[in-house]
């Protein structure tokens, strides 16, 4: 019985590391709302593109000193088949669309006020930024941003292209 009891425990304990999005796994689908409308975000859309997801919210200081950052890069490499989908989790939506409205990107974003994206991939720092390569995979994971992340970024998102 005590055997039984230590294997759950163990198990419960180590559960949502299992579904956890991780590098090399197969990104999670995710149910945010697209900017505009209802329409709901299809991560299966974007397979043939390399694409950078990033989790922000408007408390989030790096998230918005990120914002500027990726959307050059988006826009220097959009030509080449790489997109950046940005995840909004403040609770209130509206506020996020009022940021962006004073601070307008290129890249798409979509909302998720209830949380159900950061919980699909286990999203432990704001920002969370998931490098995704062509077929869908996660490459690289990286939490929170600063300056000195900008070429290291820039250089992961080459090197997929360049696969």
């Amino acid at each position: 019985m005590k055997k039984l009891l230590l294997s759950t425990l163990i198990f419960l304990a180590t559960a949502p590391l299992a579904n956890a999005a991780q590098e090399g796994q197969p990104t999670p689908q995710c149910p945010a709302a697209l900017t505009g409308n209802a329409e709901k975000l299809d991560l299966n859309a974007y397979k043939g593109k390399v694409i950078l997801i990033d989790f922000w919210a408007t408390w989030c200081p790096p998230c918005k000193k990120s914002m500027p950052f990726f959307n050059s890069l988006r826009n220097e490499h959009v030509k080449n088949g790489f997109e950046i989908i940005a995840i909004n989790v403040d609770e209130n939506s509206e506020e996020a669309k009022q940021f962006l409205v004073s601070n307008a990107v290129d890249y798409v974003t979509a909302f998720d006020p209830k949380g159900d994206c950061p919980a699909k991939f286990d999203v432990q720092a704001m920002p969370s930024t998931y490098l995704v390569d062509k077929t869908g995979k996660i490459r690289k994971i990286h939490l929170g941003f600063r300056d000195e992340d900008k070429d290291m970024i820039s250089a992961q998102v080459s090197a997929l292209l360049a696969e």
